[in-house]
């Protein structure tokens, strides 16, 4: 596959690929993709594959990578190899995934910076979020506060932007280098996403400025265990 679409085009809803494979399980294999398979704790994208030749519509519950290839679990058989399709993003769900995702990424710049505080988790998905996070002296109204301060760079609305950098670059800032562990020593071009605040190696989708995110509110924080932390919010 080539790479996915998303990657230099986060906000395109629509596009046109061709059938690679199918398997025993309705997942369709394309050229191309869009869509954005459920990694790094952000849901995946769902929406429709429409066949060029009759306008059929296959409905994609699940986008999931297996492999290393991005697959589309569709709700019904019927594509085949070589099929032409318009794939339309469910764009109303990518979008609020994008604005959960950009506000983990600003959560995590601002526990950081503010209190040396590293963010070790996250499951992003439609309607709320939670980031885990390691803090041997909780303080919640420490939290509270931290979460005040991400919400005053939100409303400065600062822009975000992608953009490649070298292995060796990424190698030779310690910001980054801690937040690249796992990352495979193959990958020799490293997308980062920053967002002026933090800036880090990342291969999701997010909005183009913190303006669009909301306001973060706090759902609730537990207690995971000696020192792990769970904040659960939501976007408003």
């Amino acid at each position: 596959m080539k790479d996915p679409i998303y990657l230099n085009d986060m906000y395109l809803k629509e596009f046109i690929s061709t059938v690679k494979s199918v398997d025993e399980e309705n997942h369709v294999y394309l050229d191309q993709t869009a869509f954005y398979p459920r990694s790094g704790g952000v849901d995946g994208d769902q929406g429709e594959l429409i066949r060029k030749n009759d306008g059929k519509s296959f409905m994609v519950i699940l986008t999931g990578k297996k492999q290393g290839e991005i697959y589309h679990q569709v709700n019904n058989s019927g594509l085949h190899k070589g099929d032409k399709i318009i794939g339309k993003l469910d764009w109303a769900r990518r979008y609020e995934l994008m604005r959960y995702h950009t506000a983990a990424h600003v959560l995590s710049g601002v526990f950081w910076h503010e209190g040396q505080v590293k963010i070790t988790g996250n499951n992003l998905e439609v309607g709320k979020g939670r980031i885990d996070f390691n803090f041997p002296n909780f303080d919640r109204g420490l939290v509270e506060h931290f979460v005040e301060k991400a919400n005053e760079y939100i409303r400065q609305d600062l822009p975000v932007t992608v953009y490649y950098i070298s292995r060796q670059e990424l190698d030779s800032d310690p910001n980054m280098t801690k937040l690249a562990m796992g990352l495979p020593k193959s990958i020799k071009n490293v997308r980062i996403v920053d967002i002026t605040i933090d800036k880090q190696p990342d291969g999701g989708c997010h909005v183009k400025s913190l303006g669009e995110i909301g306001t973060i509110q706090i759902t609730n924080i537990k207690n995971k265990g000696k020192n792990n932390r769970r904040l659960y919010f939501t976007l408003i």
